[in-house]
């Protein structure tokens, strides 16, 4: 009896070590295959919608970026691995590097060397963040935030799906791009342009000519117009007589090319009936009088205003580097007429019914919508022939418009960015570390570029997986199957192994 139990003590003994062995080399295995997993990104996707594998029409549109490229996230590795959000940009990354040689992907610490980041600040406000995204080729960059990687609902605010191929592959093509886009400044109609905002325009990566609409094309190679200040008419559309030149049709036809188009008018000039019966259809109007506000002018007279910057994801996709600072610097609008929104717009709402700032049009053939940049305070008024004339406040300053465009299964973007003074874009402004403007140009600069958006990279959305999505049908198949059906199944392959024990 005795030997009995010596033995099953000894098969006790042996049966403990081997499941200590087991177990041991379990999670040796399991801690090997992630550290490799992690280094090589060995993953299999089982998600519906194939959330981490490339697509073939990623594929297709990366494969045309001819050049090196680096993809560089500005903290370690494992830090950017620990953000659920984050690893979804980083395995992207990795998949894209894996499959084209020319991509490659680095982990730089920001917060430790600080340095080398400093290259990519667009502007002195500029800031890079750990959760940034750098995507350079040569001399050419584009930095991104995490959440330009993903597709939020305008009216829940609620995250439904994730762009990152789309937004990776139209950063490849845009900073592989062979030539530097040209700016036109036009003559001709009594316009100037200092040369600070000559150089701001060079700055923001633009070759910078002039034209005469009257005489000349608007050249393929043109990303960007400017209109500085005019003190005259362009001429517009002749129904007398159609041999006629129209510099309003070469504008039109070079916006619908997916052109940017930049307009600074002083409310001392009179009425422009061809240019702004044009812009009319872009939505801006431009109102007579001036804004003054006595509370918030940095001179006595009310009329260096101190602009607002108003939420909306077009408007602040040009100022959000500058107004989410804890104090963000001043830009400063002097002498402006107010703008409103022509009344082919219709004013978008949020969930509450509340007006939002952005307004839209949708006919012939187009989709627009435009929204407020930078805005009065409410306290603001407007002054026409020494008579305040309107006392709402809040006025629009600058806005922008943007029109989408599909050519080739790609979306581009036209855009029209309008402000009622000629005082913006002076060297009192632009040459001065104490205000924004340059700032604010700048970023409107890059924005508006004429970058391809490839349309063909579908949205891959996130499963539902919220318990409080579920219908009381399926909340009762679940209850069913964790109450009743799984601990079943325990209790027969128990009594199974017990019965055989039993009986052995």
């Amino acid at each position: 009896m005795n030997i009995l139990k010596k033995r099953s003590r000894g098969y006790t003994s042996v049966s403990v070590l081997i499941t200590v062995a087991v177990l041991a080399l379990v999670m040796l295995a399991n801690t090997v295959f992630t550290v490799l997993a992690s280094h090589f990104s060995l993953f299999i996707d089982l998600t519906d919608t194939s959330l981490w594998t490339l697509s073939d029409e990623a594929k297709a549109v990366i494969a045309e970026a001819d050049g090196d490229i680096t993809v560089t996230f500005c903290h370690e590795k494992d830090y950017i691995e620990s953000s659920s959000t984050m690893r979804y940009i980083s395995r992207t990354a990795e998949e894209i590097a894996k499959e084209f040689p020319n991509i490659e992907v680095r982990y730089i610490n920001s917060i430790l060397e600080p340095k080398l980041v400093e290259k990519y600040k667009y502007t002195d406000v500029s800031t890079i963040k750990t959760t940034s995204v750098i995507v350079e080729s040569g001399s050419e960059f584009r930095v991104y935030s995490a959440d330009a990687f993903f597709v939020t609902d305008s009216t829940s605010g609620e995250t439904w799906a994730y762009n990152g191929e789309e937004i990776f592959a139209a950063a490849f093509l845009a900073v592989t791009a062979d030539e530097a886009p040209t700016a036109y400044f036009t003559i001709g109609h009594g316009e100037s342009a200092d040369s600070a905002f000559i150089n701001t325009v060079v700055k923001a990566g633009y070759d910078v000519k002039t034209i005469d609409l009257t005489k000349e094309e608007i050249a393929d190679d043109c990303r960007l117009l400017i209109v500085n200040d005019p003190r005259y008419d362009f001429a517009g559309y002749n129904v007398y007589d159609k041999d006629a030149v129209s510099e309003i049709a070469k504008i039109d036809a070079f916006l619908d090319r997916n052109g940017t188009l930049m307009v600074f008018k002083d409310p001392e000039t009179s009425y422009l009936k061809n240019l702004e019966e044009f812009l009319y259809e872009w939505g801006v109007v431009f109102d007579g009088g001036v804004v003054v506000d006595l509370s918030n002018s940095i001179t006595s007279d009310g009329k260096s205003l101190v602009a607002s910057y108003p939420s909306g994801t077009l408007a602040s996709s040009i100022h959000k580097d500058i107004s989410s600072l804890a104090a963000p610097p001043k830009t400063i609008v002097k002498n402006a007429s107010p703008l409103a929104v022509s009344d082919l717009y219709t004013a978008g709402r949020d969930a509450d019914g509340v007006k939002t700032n952005t307004w839209t049009y949708s006919g012939n053939n187009a989709y627009r919508e435009i929204s407020a940049v930078l805005t009065a305070s409410p306290t603001a008024t407007v002054v026409e022939d020494g008579e305040v004339t309107d006392r709402e406040g809040g006025y629009n300053l600058m806005t922008v418009t943007r029109e989408m465009n599909t050519v080739n299964n790609d979306t581009y973007y036209g855009y029209v960015l309008a402000a009622g003074t000629r005082y913006f874009t002076s060297p009192d402004y632009l040459e001065s570390n104490t205000y924004a403007n340059e700032n604010i140009l700048y970023y409107a600069l890059r924005v508006m570029g004429r970058e391809k958006v490839p349309a063909d990279i579908p949205f891959k959305e996130f499963a539902n997986t919220k318990i409080e999505d579920m219908t009381s049908a399926e909340a009762m198949r679940a209850s069913i199957l964790l109450i009743t059906v799984i601990p079943l199944l325990a209790a027969v392959c128990g009594a199974v192994v017990t019965t055989r024990r039993k009986y052995k």
